[in-house]
């Protein structure tokens, strides 16, 4: 064997990946990236008006808030992961701590005697009766 003649595809065999490697670096430098102008509105151009007409109709909205007439029908309760199953006339509900029944009422807490939701600032809470045989 010749020394030489390994020494040589050693060699070769090295110089084809850092070719390859300046290349693509160069070509990085190269490439500039392509900037988009962003079109972002003036926060100082909004006007907040209200009218008599949207308070009524808030003041309907508000009245038209659905009962919350919910019955406990399962539950699982824990430290960590509480889920509690819920029914509303023929509808079932299956919500986890921390989620949102129907969008409106989080479930805080779930427990053997009750179960809490809260929404915004109002907190609502059902008599966990699963289990007791009344």
């Amino acid at each position: 064997m010749d020394f030489i003649k390994i020494k040589k595809i050693i060699i070769l065999v090295l110089a084809l990946p850092v070719l390859f490697l300046i290349g693509s670096s160069i070509s990085t430098f190269i490439n500039q990236p392509d900037i988009k102008d962003i079109n972002i509105p003036d926060m100082t151009d909004f006007s907040f008006a209200s009218t008599q007409g949207s308070l009524e109709d808030n003041s309907k909205n508000i009245q038209n808030i659905p009962s919350f007439d919910y019955k406990v029908i399962g539950y699982r309760s824990g430290e960590i992961d509480s889920s509690v199953i819920l029914k509303k006339g023929n509808k079932e509900f299956v919500v986890a701590k921390g989620e949102k029944l129907e969008g409106v009422y989080e479930l805080i807490k779930v427990s053997k005697d009750e179960v809490i939701f809260r929404n915004q600032e109002k907190l609502y809470k059902i008599e966990n009766l699963v289990g007791n045989n009344l």
